[in-house]
């Protein structure tokens, strides 16, 4: 076969929805894909150098001159170097243009025309280029799951967390786990109170998407940070944060041979699980360890910072494949770029798409949220759950 494997296993993927565009036209909706999305595609299978197009034949079908109107009808042959062997196709398109002037009319319509032509030639090596688009089923397209605003319920959330069986609502819940986090007497405690309601937190996201302060920031992400503030007073008032305590006697990453960090951080472990699935959005998730971020060592995963959200049977496949990268790639995520933004978002870092985790004070800490009480009132939720 002329084609690599890779390319293959592209050539054979099926087309990502969110590519894929729509019209009305005559009372139908058409669905397309844009030419540049195309020709973009066209470079990252065969490569920049590796493939051509030519306009082999064009002609106006139509011209208005008094309303500076005109169609063009246009062939055009896609030629592939796979190997040693040239792979040519033809695809034939129209255009229709209008303009101030005359001449910018048959420029709109020539090169509409060109594009129209390109897209049909390129369709033929498969989904990737709109070939999925006309199966009226269109099997070939990857759909992303819809998440749809449920209100939050006990059948939905039954058994992920202590404290919410004794709140019949998001907002209690809520300000019944600040008050645990913030009367937590130890790590340990705090541990078990997270271990118990971090899931139910995450999932708050998902099903109450509206939950958030009026300057727009979700309870969650203040809860988040709210309960890494507290684990930090926590070590600091227990000492673990001295080197010696750790365990850490040398740094490795300052050495003049130096190591990358390998981070070991359990609550952003814990926070990516309680995100969707990257590929299919579903949860439960498991945080996966980009294997590709950070040269290998014997016996040690990459540093906790690199971790993504993948449900069991994605996390399963990946594992399965030879180069994660990639994998990666063929999916179309920058993986590395979500892990990074996830280290952000649990560490206070900065703000991205409306998510990040917020600062604490007034720039977005706990005493945001207008409903919870006040810090020394006692956290009935707190001693309910026996720590």
């Amino acid at each position: 076969m002329a084609f690599t494997d890779n390319q293959v296993r592209q050539l054979s993927s099926k087309l990502l929805e969110r590519h894929v565009r729509t019209r009305e036209e005559a009372g139908r909706r058409l669905s397309y894909i844009e030419g540049w999305h195309a020709i973009d595609e066209a470079n990252r299978v065969f490569g920049f150098d590796a493939w051509d197009r030519e306009t082999v034949w064009a002609a106006c079908v139509y011209e208005d001159r008094r309303e500076a109107k005109a169609s063009y009808a246009a062939r055009v042959r896609i030629r592939v170097r796979a190997g040693n062997t040239l792979v040519s196709r033809d695809g034939s398109g129209v255009g229709h243009g209008s303009g101030g002037t005359l001449g910018e009319a048959h420029e709109s319509a020539l090169k509409e025309a060109e594009t129209d032509a390109t897209k049909r030639a390129l369709t033929t090596f498969g989904n990737l280029f709109g070939l999925a688009l006309y199966d009226k089923e269109q099997n070939g397209v990857r759909r992303t799951p819809k998440r749809i605003a449920v209100p939050l319920s006990w059948a939905l959330l039954s058994g992920t967390g202590v404290l919410f069986s004794r709140h019949d609502t998001p907002e209690s819940f809520c300000t019944a786990l600040r008050q645990a986090i913030e009367h937590a007497r130890d790590l340990q405690e705090l541990s078990a109170i997270w271990a118990a309601n971090g899931q139910t937190l995450g999932q708050l996201r998902v099903v109450c998407p509206d939950l958030r302060t009026a300057q727009g920031k979700h309870y969650a992400d203040l809860l988040y940070k709210l309960h890494e503030q507290r684990a930090e007073k926590l070590r600091n008032e227990a000492g673990t944060n001295r080197p010696e305590a750790k365990g850490h006697s040398v740094d490795k990453s300052v050495l003049p041979l130096s190591a990358p960090r390998r981070l070991r951080d359990q609550a952003h472990r814990q926070f990516v699980a309680t995100l969707p699935c990257l590929i299919c959005a579903r949860m439960p998730s498991q945080a996966h360890h980009l294997r590709f971020a950070q040269p290998r060592s014997m016996g040690s995963k990459v540093s906790d910072e690199w971790t993504v959200p993948l449900c069991t049977l994605h996390h399963r496949a990946l594992h399965a494949v030879g180069s994660e990268e990639s994998w990666w790639a063929d999916v179309g995520i920058d993986a590395k770029g979500v892990a990074e933004q996830l280290w952000q978002q649990s560490h206070g870092g900065p703000q991205g798409n409306g998510s990040a985790v917020p600062a604490n004070g007034a720039n977005g800490g706990a005493e945001d949220i207008p409903f919870l009480p006040p810090a020394d009132e006692a956290p009935p939720a707190a001693k309910a759950s026996g720590g």
